[in-house]
């Protein structure tokens, strides 16, 4: 019975996670209440406070999840991949992944929720463990000249963090639609070709 009751908490848990990074996306990390979520999972608020004490944990809390997501498809196994194949593959999933998610909204780099996040061990690990992941994947790239071994590792981390936030930039300009596909594309094009070292061809005539 302690587990069926420990599940059902979880769910409800999930629930409202999914509930406040709706309302993050619509209204942003300091506009949003704890009576609006508690209205948007269909709770009451002394249930919603039983599971985050504030909205600060609970924001934190969503964040959590969203780079624990990141997280998984960094670290999911894909034999057969270049460095760099498996770093725009990667560009492409976690671009989809925040559109198929509707998380464009949530914004960790805005001033007020990343010095938020960087107040709490949790979110910081998984920000360590999302840049040393990627990071290792380009000195892997450079080592076998697919990347280009004179840019430095950690901006070329800065550079795929920012085309993978790109379309949250989008996301901020009302009116302005764009094709999720093509953006896509364009942001991975934009990546591969920044960083992708010189072919044999363009090394014998330098």
């Amino acid at each position: 019975m302690s587990n069926l009751r420990e599940r059902r908490r979880q769910m409800l848990r999930d629930e409202i996670l999914d509930a406040a990074r709706t309302l993050i996306a619509e209204k942003g990390y300091t506009t949003m209440s704890m009576d609006e979520l508690a209205v948007q999972a269909g709770i009451s608020k002394p249930t919603l406070y039983s599971h985050f004490s504030t909205k600060d944990e609970l924001v934190v809390a969503t964040a959590v999840r969203e780079m624990e997501q990141v997280i998984t498809m960094i670290e999911a196994r894909a034999d057969g991949q270049t460095p760099l194949q498996r770093l725009i593959t990667l560009l492409r999933t976690i671009i989809r992944h925040h559109i198929d998610e509707n998380t464009l909204g949530l914004r960790p780099w805005m001033p007020d929720l990343l010095q938020l996040l960087c107040s709490r061990e949790e979110a910081l690990e998984c920000m360590r463990r999302i840049d040393v992941s990627i990071t290792s994947l380009i000195c892997e790239g450079m080592a076998c000249g697919e990347i280009d071994p004179t840019l430095d590792p950690a901006i070329v981390t800065s550079a795929f963090s920012a085309q993978v936030n790109a379309l949250k930039f989008a996301y901020l300009r009302d009116g302005d639609a764009f094709n999720s596909a093509t953006a896509t594309d364009t942001l991975a094009t934009i990546f591969e070709r920044g960083v992708r070292g010189p072919t044999p061809r363009e090394n014998s005539t330098s």
